[in-house]
């Protein structure tokens, strides 16, 4: 499933406000997960640079399981 019908799935189960609040707020912890991974790597010692993540298709990926399982 792509983004569109991800968030698509998303609006028709809590509306739309609701959605996007929830996404941004997933979105954000997805950023600051990696960002403190990153962080811990580089105290380690190492320089090995991680995969790029699609941050906004992984918090979609998060939110939609949560609105499954609640609603």
């Amino acid at each position: 499933m792509d983004k569109k019908a991800k968030m698509k799935a998303i609006v028709e189960k809590v509306g739309r406000d609701r959605a996007v609040e929830l996404v941004v707020s997933a979105y954000n912890t997805e950023l600051v997960t990696t960002w403190l991974s990153h962080l811990e790597s580089v105290q380690r010692g190492s320089k090995v640079a991680a995969p790029r993540r699609d941050h906004l298709g992984d918090a979609l990926g998060r939110v939609g399981e949560v609105v499954d399982l609640t609603t």
